[in-house]
Parts: C-alpha cells; sequence; structure tokens
C-alpha cells in the first residue's frame, strides 16, 4: 500500500508539472518545474516501485535508472538554462560558464 502511495505521489508530482508548464511561456520558467519532476517525482516514483518489487533485478535496474537521472538532471538543466540565456543574448557566447 505505501509503494502504491508513492508511485501515486511521484505521478501527481509529475502530472502537476506537466499542467503547469503548459501554461507557463518563459522556457526558463517550464525549466523551473522540470527540475522538479527530476528530483522529487521521478524519484518517489521509482522508490515506489522498488518498494513495491522488493530485492529483485529489476529493482536494482529502476535504482540504477533513478541515481542517474538524479547525478545528470541538474547538469542537463543548467546547460539548457545556459543555453537558452546564450539564445536570449543575455549571456555571451565566449563567457565563461
Amino acid at each position: 500500500m505505501i509503494a502504491w502511495l508513492m508511485v501515486l505521489a511521484g505521478v501527481s508530482v509529475m502530472a502537476c508539472c506537466a499542467l503547469g508548464a503548459i501554461g507557463l511561456y518563459p522556457v526558463l520558467d517550464q525549466l523551473h518545474l522540470l527540475t522538479v519532476t527530476t528530483s522529487v517525482g521521478f524519484p518517489l516514483t521509482g522508490l515506489g516501485l522498488i518498494v513495491h518489487r522488493g530485492p529483485t533485478a529489476a529493482s536494482a535496474m529502476v535504482a540504477v535508472i533513478v541515481a542517474l537521472v538524479l547525478l545528470t538532471g541538474p547538469a542537463m538543466s543548467a546547460a539548457t538554462a545556459r543555453l537558452t540565456a546564450q539564445e536570449a543574448g543575455v549571456v555571451k557566447a565566449d563567457s565563461p560558464p
């Protein structure tokens, strides 16, 4: 029961962020909702699936995928924000990161 509540909470966070992103036009505002999805929604869903399945190979694969998303999510968000700022002319392309 707890596992499905965790999955439901994670999916709810991702669905709310997706619906919120529809109403936001600037890419940077949408990017804020993406970081919530990758740092809260996806790990909650993955953890719920791991708890539901128990110690199996499938749970290990889900744990690896969740860890990869948690590790690469901030870097992807920063790279996307920087590219968006460069295209908008806020940051020069040759400036240091």
